[in-house]
């Protein structure tokens, strides 16, 4: 005999291959499906994960095989060694998925002229960022960020705002930044919560509001340094938000990012959405992504995972470190858990990790010494597919001339 307390929705908790909570579906926090795109994050921020580095043809074998699961779109740096070829490579498969880069002028303009239009354009809102690494006003920092916006719309663009920082960030500056963007064209704003620092009911509040206030399309972009990356993605969803990112391995920097496996599955079983995606698909994608990258799924593990407080760039760290500003560098310092950061020079670096590197080892170099550094580092990574031992980069630091510090 059917249950008179049950609502109609308990067929979405009770269905033939699974049977989730039904108090999920109580009428005083029931959350009414609705529909929500996953964005991947594989190929971008695995660039950023300190131990690995794809090839072109390692990201081209993954976006075909996010194209079998179903996934609809996928980015790419133009940052490391090689992007030009990874972006001609991916346009001309025609895999049904829209490529997403990052508007980075200089570089952006080659991207354009091989087909790509959907571009993030960036704005650090953190305050903090913004005064000891930026080094800019907020009203300068938000005029290059509108003429950016400007710029994309003019090139044909989509254009999504993409606020690493948010989540330290002031309201008002969050929503004074969405809508500029929104009356130069934008049509979308990413909530990022970049140190992994926030928690499920802060990212809906953040998405309630910028829907509230704008007219643009709302996404999440979180890491997981707490190990709340797919509850705050999860959260943002239940705040209203139009698309997810997400990482196949939970794949990204530090402690990684949201898994889109378990993102998508819950997405299924326990909100009842269509993700349009092949779930029986996901463990052989998940394989394959760690086939490649060579990292098992617990080096993104939060607090104690081996990739947690890796880092291959220093300069933001080191800026905020000098303005007197040490936690603001980390989601927590990270010997309040009995770790310490680590260092390692590759692909992805930039000249404060040379520079810190070469300070480890008591060595000093000029500028024009430590540009010479870090191409040949960034090379021989991308070509060896993992960061250099201390003994790799020392061999490179020596031959460009790197010299003790005297005294």
């Amino acid at each position: 005999m059917a249950n008179p307390n049950e609502s109609a929705d308990s067929e979405i908790w009770n269905q033939p291959r699974w049977a989730t909570s039904r108090h999920n579906w109580d009428p005083a926090i029931a959350v009414p499906p609705h529909s929500v795109e996953l964005h991947d994050l594989t190929i971008r921020d695995g660039e950023e994960s300190a131990d690995l580095a794809f090839t072109t043809a390692d990201k081209v074998r993954i976006a075909e095989a996010l194209a079998r699961l179903g996934i609809k779109r996928t980015e790419v740096f133009l940052t490391v060694p090689g992007w030009q070829e990874v972006v001609r490579a991916l346009l001309a498969r025609n895999l049904g998925m829209d490529l997403w880069v990052t508007w980075q002028p200089g570089r952006v303009e080659t991207a354009l002229d091989l087909g790509a239009r959907h571009v993030m354009v960036w704005y650090r809102i953190g305050e903090v960022f913004q005064q000891h690494v930026a080094k800019a006003s907020r009203a300068e920092l938000m005029d290059q960020m509108l003429e950016q916006v400007r710029a994309a719309r003019a090139a044909g663009c989509v254009v999504n705002l993409f606020m690493p920082e948010s989540t330290r960030a002031d309201l008002e500056h969050i929503t004074t930044a969405a809508k500029a963007a929104e009356q130069e064209g934008a049509e979308a704003v990413t909530v990022v919560d970049s140190q992994g620092i926030a928690r499920p009911n802060a990212m809906a509040y953040l998405v309630r509001h910028l829907k509230a206030e704008t007219g643009l399309k709302v996404e999440v972009h979180c890491h997981n340094d707490f190990g709340l990356a797919v509850a705050n993605v999860l959260g943002g969803y239940e705040g209203g938000a139009d698309v997810l990112q997400v990482s196949i391995n939970g794949i990204g920097y530090r402690a990684g990012n949201a898994a889109m496996e378990a993102v998508a599955a819950a997405l299924e079983m326990i909100y009842g959405v269509d993700t349009g995606l092949q779930l029986d698909r996901l463990p052989e994608v998940c394989r394959l992504v760690e086939e490649i990258s060579g990292l098992p799924n617990g080096y993104f593990k939060a607090i104690v995972g081996d990739g947690a407080f890796r880092y291959e760039q220093w300069s933001a760290t080191a800026a905020l470190i000098a303005g007197g500003e040490r936690p603001y560098a980390f989601p927590f310092e990270p010997e309040v858990v009995g770790r310490t950061p680590e260092l390692v020079v590759g692909k992805w670096s930039d000249t404060g990790a040379v520079v810190q590197k070469l300070a480890d080892y008591g060595l000093q170099a000029t500028p024009d010494q430590v540009q010479r550094i870090l191409v040949r580092s960034q090379r021989t990574g991308a070509a060896k597919h993992r960061p250099l031992a201390d003994a790799e980069f020392l061999a490179i630091a020596n031959a460009a001339g790197a010299s003790e510090v005297e005294g």
